[in-house]
């Protein structure tokens, strides 16, 4: 679904756990679901984790509500669902920065109509890990072949080419030298995410290190412990010897 300003609306299902996003679809074709016009029949009698998304040019997610609807064992929407989806992108605050600005992010601790916050589900993880970033990794794959065509907001500049956007060629050309031909990023996003990823290890051995070390020094201490409370014991052993002996010999 294209919106007025040129903008694209898709929702995106996750699996049970939230890591990985099992299916996408254009607005319009999700509303057939809602509209019980169609089931879900993978998702039969479940809750599902799912995202709106507004998409704008250079493939953009500008807006997200992480919401969640239950699916009946037949595989149809529950004929309750009610959500205005985009009005709750439009109206919300600011969400993480995907790389192009923060986005509007909805989501249960974060949602303009608090008695809709119940239908929705909080984001987890952080940085390339967060739910947020899958989704506009699936956006980029852009296998919905959606060609959004509205002008970014103010939180992409970085992307827009003086005050008239980026044109069709130019977004073309730059997700192919960001992701290559089929997806593959470029070498510069490559090195930052190598990098990034390097720190990280090193941050987790360092940590890893400093626990074990710390495990360690408990042991040892404790050791210490026992040793001193078994000298302890062994003189009172000694003295009690030595009571008896001066016993047996009358002493």
């Amino acid at each position: 679904m294209t919106d007025q300003d040129g903008s694209e609306e898709i929702v995106v299902l996750f699996d049970d756990d939230g890591t990985a996003v099992l299916s996408e679809y254009r607005f319009a074709d999700f509303e057939s679901f809602t509209a019980r016009e169609a089931t879900l029949d993978q998702f039969a009698a479940s809750v599902v984790q799912a995202v709106y998304a507004i998409v704008s040019s250079g493939l953009v997610v500008r807006g997200l509500v992480f919401f969640v609807f239950k699916v009946d064992e037949d595989g149809y929407v529950h004929s309750g669902f009610n959500l205005p989806l985009k009005y709750l992108a439009e109206n919300a605050g600011a969400g993480p920065d995907l790389g192009h600005g923060p986005v509007r992010l909805a989501c249960r601790g974060r949602c303009p109509v608090p008695w809709h916050a119940i239908n929705l589900w909080e984001p987890q993880g952080e940085g390339d890990a967060s739910q947020a970033m899958l989704v506009q990794k699936s956006v980029w794959r852009n296998r919905l072949e959606i060609r959004p065509m509205g002008k970014m907001n103010g939180d992409v500049s970085g992307l827009i080419n003086g005050d008239e956007g980026i044109r069709e060629q130019e977004f073309d050309a730059r997700l192919t030298e960001t992701f290559g031909e089929e997806g593959k990023v470029g070498v510069e996003q490559f090195m930052r995410q190598h990098n990034d990823q390097l720190l990280d290890a090193k941050q987790r051995f360092r940590d890893d290190l400093q626990q074990q070390q710390q495990n360690y020094l408990d042991q040892i201490h404790g050791l210490k412990n026992d040793l001193q409370e078994l000298k302890v014991a062994l003189r009172h052993e000694q003295d009690r010897n030595r009571r008896l002996q001066e016993l047996l010999r009358g002493d």
